[in-house]
This record gives C-alpha cells, sequence and structure tokens, in this order.
C-alpha cells in the first residue's frame, strides 16, 4: 500500500475500524464498521483533509448498510417535494445511493439544511448519498448511458482504484532532471484533429484526440500522427478532453481499441455529449473506425471534473478545468507541473463573448506561465451578434413569406442551442406572431438539449436562473417538434413554411441530405450555414456558390441543382473572432510569458501571431509533428 495510506491511518482515532482504504482516482476513500466514525464523517474527513491536503471521504463498509427499501422510505421522506425526486440508484460497491433530482438547486437554497438533511440520510441508512440533476426533458439515448454508467460501479471502482495507485505512487520512470516538452501530433496550423502529446520526466499525457472530421476516414491525414516516434498507447497515463466536438474526440474511442486502458478527464456535460455525438459518428461512419463497443470502453474509463475541482492525475501533474465558453462543459485546461514547476493553460476551443448560451471564457488563474492557444478565427471579425441575429429573423420571415422552408444545417452540440434561445425568445417577444410558427430538430438535436437541460449550473447566469429556480424551460418551448421517424421526415419535407435545424453541420452527412435533395432545386427555399465550413465538405461547395452538386461524397449517386438562396451567417460562432481572441490573451492573469498557437489555419494563425507579439509575449506556431520543450 502506498505511503500516504499508512500516514492517514496514524491520524485516525482509535477504534476507528478501518476495514479497506480505497482510491477514487485521486480521492482517497476510507471504509468503516464503525457506525459512529460513520456518523460523524464530516469532521473526521475534515480534519484529515485539512493535515493531508488531499479529498479523503469515510464511508460505511457495506455490512452497516440498510435495505434499499428502506432507504428509498427515508430519502423519499427527507428530500422536499419541490427538488421532484425521479431516480435513486444504490452503488453497493461504493456505499453509495445517487439521488436524481429534477431541481438539486432548490434542495441547496438553504446551505445548511441541505447539508444536514444530506447528513441525516447516512445516519440513518450508512450510505452517502450523492445528488445527480435529473433530465427535464425525455431522451432515451441519454438515460440509457446515465443506467449503462450506474450498472458497471463494480467495474468502475476497480477502475478508479488503480488510477488512484499510479497518483499516489512513488515516481515510476526515475527522475534524473525535470522537463517538459509538447508533441504536436494534430491541429498544428490546421483546423481539427486536436492531439497534443504532454510529457514530462515522470507523465505522458493526451490534450484532446480529434480526427479531421472534413475528410474521410480512409484518408490517411484524418488521424493524428501515431507514427511520432515518442507516441505510445501502453505509455499514455491520462487523456483530457477539453471539449465534445468530434474535432476533439472522435479520436478517443479508436486509442481504447487500440489498447488504452487509462483515464480520461472531462466536464460531466462533456462526458454525455461526447458518449452522443460518437455514436452518433459511429452511425455516419458505419462502423468502421470503431463501434459502442469502444465507446463503452471510454465511458467506463472517464473520470468526471467540475470546473475550479482540483485533482491530481499523475504523480507530477494536477489539473483545474474552468469555463471556456465554447460549448455546454467545454474548459480551459489549467495543469499543474511538477508541483510548482511549471504551469500550463490548454485552451481547446474557447469564447471571449457572451452569448445565448453561455458565459464568456474566464480569464483569471492561479499562475500562469505558458498559453496553448486555439487561433480559428485569427484573422476574422464577426459582426455584432445582435445584428447577425436580427438578419437570421428577417431572413427567416422573408422565405416564410413566400411559402418557402428554412434548412439550417448545424451541428448538435452549441451552434444549435444559440439557434433554439434565439429562435424561442424571439417568438417569446412576439415576433413570429403572425406565422404558424414550428421549428423542427432532426439527428442529434434533441438530445443534445435534453443534456443542457440536466446541467443549468454550466450556462450563462439568465438560463441558470430560469431553469433552475422559475422552472421555465426554453428547450421545451411549444414552437419546437422532434422529428422521430423517416416517415414524419418525408411529411416536413413536402410541406412548406418549416424551420429545420438538423445534422451534419458540415453537410457531410445525417438527415441534412434528404432535406437538401429536396429543397435544393426550389428558389422559393433557403439554406443557412451559421458554423464553420471545411474545405473539401459540401456545405463548403454549397457556399461557394456551386450550381450543381454531386452527393457521391455523402454515398448518393446523384447530382442536385441549387436554386435555394444560399445565405451565411458567420456572428453565431462558438469560437472567439480575432478581436476576442487578443483581448482574451491580454487579459489572463497573471501574464503568460509563452504562446502557443494551434487549431488554426495557415493565414489565420500567423496574421495572429504578429497582433500578439506586438503586445509583448513570445509567440510559437508549431507545425504537426513538431516537438518543443517548455523547461
Amino acid at each position: 500500500m502506498v505511503k500516504i495510506i499508512e500516514e492517514i491511518k496514524k491520524n485516525l482515532p482509535k477504534g476507528s475500524q478501518i476495514v479497506d482504504v480505497e482510491f477514487e482516482g485521486a480521492k482517497i476513500v476510507l471504509y468503516s464498521k464503525n457506525k459512529d466514525v460513520v456518523k460523524s464523517s464530516r469532521t473526521f474527513a475534515k480534519d484529515l483533509v485539512n493535515k493531508f491536503k488531499k479529498r479523503i471521504e469515510i464511508r460505511a463498509d457495506n455490512s452497516l448498510l440498510e435495505k434499499e427499501e428502506k432507504v428509498k422510505k427515508i430519502v423519499e421522506e427527507l428530500i422536499p417535494k419541490e427538488c421532484e425526486l425521479t431516480n435513486i440508484y444504490f452503488e453497493k460497491d461504493r456505499s453509495l445511493v445517487v439521488l436524481e433530482l429534477k431541481y438539486p438547486n432548490l434542495l441547496f437554497v438553504d446551505k445548511e439544511k441541505a447539508i444536514s438533511i444530506l447528513d441525516k440520510i447516512k445516519e440513518e441508512t450508512f450510505w452517502t448519498p450523492k445528488i445527480e440533476r435529473a433530465l427535464l426533458m425525455d431522451s432515451k439515448i441519454t438515460e440509457s448511458i446515465k443506467s449503462f454508467l450506474h450498472l458497471n460501479n463494480e467495474e468502475y471502482k476497480k477502475f478508479l482504484h488503480k488510477v488512484g495507485l499510479r497518483i499516489y505512487s512513488d515516481w515510476r520512470r526515475g527522475k534524473r532532471e525535470e522537463w517538459i516538452r509538447v508533441s504536436y501530433l494534430g491541429a498544428g496550423q490546421q483546423v481539427g484533429r486536436s492531439c497534443l502529446f504532454l510529457q514530462t520526466s515522470e507523465s505522458r499525457i493526451l490534450l484532446d484526440a480529434g480526427l479531421d472530421t472534413g475528410l474521410s476516414i480512409t484518408n490517411p491525414n484524418t488521424f493524428p500522427y501515431l507514427d511520432a516516434p515518442e507516441f505510445r498507447v501502453e505509455d499514455i497515463d491520462a487523456v483530457i478532453i477539453s471539449h465534445a466536438h468530434l474535432d476533439h474526440i472522435s479520436f478517443l474511442p479508436f486509442l481504447f481499441k487500440m489498447g488504452y486502458k487509462g483515464p480520461v478527464y472531462m466536464t460531466p456535460p462533456t462526458r454525455d455529449i461526447a458518449a452522443l455525438m460518437l455514436i452518433d459518428f459511429v452511425n455516419l461512419t458505419q462502423g468502421r473506425l470503431y463501434g459502442e463497443k469502444e465507446i463503452r470502453e471510454m465511458l467506463k474509463h472517464t473520470i468526471t471534473l467540475n470546473y475550479g475541482e482540483v485533482t491530481d492525475i499523475t504523480p507530477d501533474v494536477r489539473i483545474t478545468f474552468y469555463n471556456a465558453g465554447h460549448i455546454l462543459g467545454s474548459a480551459l485546461v489549467h495543469i499543474h507541473i511538477g508541483n510548482g514547476l511549471y504551469n500550463l493553460l490548454y485552451t481547446g476551443d474557447f469564447k471571449f463573448n457572451k452569448t445565448n448560451l453561455l458565459d464568456r471564457a474566464v480569464t483569471n488563474f492561479p499562475r500562469v506561465e505558458g498559453v496553448i492557444m486555439e487561433s480559428t478565427y485569427g484573422n476574422k471579425i464577426n459582426p455584432p451578434r445582435e445584428e447577425i441575429e436580427n438578419q437570421l429573423i428577417e431572413t427567416i420571415k422573408k422565405t416564410l413569406d413566400r411559402g418557402g422552408n428554412v434548412l439550417i444545417p448545424t451541428f448538435a452540440v452549441g451552434r444549435a442551442q444559440e439557434l433554439v434561445i434565439l429562435l424561442e425568445k424571439k417568438w417569446r417577444e412576439g415576433v413570429f406572431k403572425d406565422y404558424d410558427f414550428k421549428v423542427y430538430f432532426d439527428g442529434m438535436i434533441w438530445d443534445i438539449n435534453a443534456i443542457h437541460t440536466a446541467y443549468p449550473e454550466y450556462l450563462n447566469k439568465e438560463l441558470k436562473k430560469r431553469i433552475s429556480e422559475e422552472k421555465d424551460n426554453p428547450f421545451q418551448s411549444e414552437i419546437f417538434k422532434r422529428v422521430g421517424s423517416a416517415m414524419e421526415r418525408q411529411e416536413i419535407i413536402e410541406d412548406n413554411g418549416n424551420v429545420v435545424l438538423t445534422t451534419s453541420g458540415m453537410m457531410n452527412g445525417g438527415p441534412v441530405i434528404e432535406y437538401f435533395r429536396n429543397w435544393a432545386p426550389n428558389e422559393k427555399n433557403s439554406i443557412f450555414f451559421v458554423g464553420y465550413q471545411a474545405a473539401n465538405t459540401l456545405g463548403r461547395q454549397i457556399l461557394d456558390g456551386v450550381k450543381e452538386v454531386p452527393l457521391n461524397m455523402v454515398g448518393i449517386d446523384e447530382i442536385v441543382k441549387v436554386n435555394m438562396e444560399i445565405y451565411n451567417f458567420q456572428g453565431f460562432s462558438g469560437h472567439s473572432d480575432r478581436r476576442e481572441l487578443i483581448n482574451w490573451i491580454n487579459r489572463v492573469t497573471p501574464k503568460p510569458h509563452t504562446v502557443h498557437l494551434v487549431h488554426g489555419e495557415k493565414e489565420a494563425i500567423f496574421s495572429l501571431a504578429k497582433a500578439i507579439q506586438k503586445s509583448g509575449f513570445n509567440v510559437n506556431v508549431p507545425k504537426n509533428l513538431d516537438a518543443l520543450r517548455f523547461i
């Protein structure tokens, strides 16, 4: 057993009857047979945390746990009705009872009272209560993912213990000197296939694991550079995922196919969204790269962290997630290396402006020496958001007035929800009062919306209050309808005066193709592009004005005439534009010494590099396969 366990045991009172010690990642869990110790566990654990500066928890041994039926009755009596308890899950191997509440925030209006209720549940049942937020919208896929996670708790417990043994082990590789380097396996002077390999004298950590989703999976340039000599799957200690867009996660299940068995760190919303996005990706690629088996393995190896939650992930690396403002759950990753040796900030994708959905990206950190920063729109200035929103609304009305349909290909995560909130707001304000206004969601959008309702604490302050406190959920507005079958889709296609939000955002597959095939020849219809269209995608061809489009690139042997009106609304991006990128890096506190720019095409990335250099930063623009030493 590692040394820290022996030290903790020495600081426990006699008669504590600690029968087992387990790691849950960086958390240390002590299991006791002493009822009084379990009942007073909060006090005991607080003293240990103060002394050892680690997350420590005391739970009851299985022999003390009350029967599940009795626990359910006690929980139902103690949890206030307005919180709307929906499910109770028992994880006996970890002595946890998971309480799903629709409105857990209402429990914590009075924090002291909430703690008292949770403590009483533990005192009367010896189960440790854990609160989770229930979905406010029906989603069979999301519910199945949640059930899968609860059903595999025994295996998950063993996995977490193994991770903890690595974190608290003596240094494995034998430290001769301290050094830090990053190899760029993807995202170097390109948008897509984000995959960076952080190495220290002790640790090997992957930052994101994406593919170039604008290319076919048969194209070798789709993948990160797996043949880099320093990269070996069996050496990876951990993977950190910044957010759930495919160009940052679609390589992740393939790692498990290659034999990876270690932890993956991400926020809770990122885990849920990633699972849905990857299932959709498997369907889109017909399982040629990997299947649901690998996605399940990913879920079984995922450790979630909330914003601001500090955790060790290896003996010399500690991470903290901060709001990135890009999509739900997106994180700026603060990486503390070597007990103060170096502090690295990896941005993933971020937005430094408040949106309809999210608060803007964080700028204050404990320490920062170096930043690895995205630069997607490093040479572009987006128009004011209000201006572009008004243009979109007026163009919808114009299309509906002439009896046309509006097709909006959109990324299922982020962009779609921005539009959902905007359309609901304008409808509520009476903008569409003269129309029989309905908005249809096709593809994964409905399920992703459901996840947003489960994590309102990750949304901006106004939405959080509206959903959590006022019980007014804009995602469930009467104007929104789900397309549930091919028959329903055909009915909408044959109708007029509809607005359809559907995947995929770059039109490289998915339900959008059916709508496009049928609506493109009719000049009454419109197509709205609201996101980035990568080179070689169908979306880019249409945006570039091609009047006849071959659909063989999405597996259909057909040429479609494009007579519908084409609009490009650039202001909805979840990325920072040039001004926001520069403003953000100038406001990062404390000021970093060096900035490394990634995730941008050459013109954008070098333009941004020149601007940032003028602010006094040392700037690097690495290419793929570059390996840069930080210390």
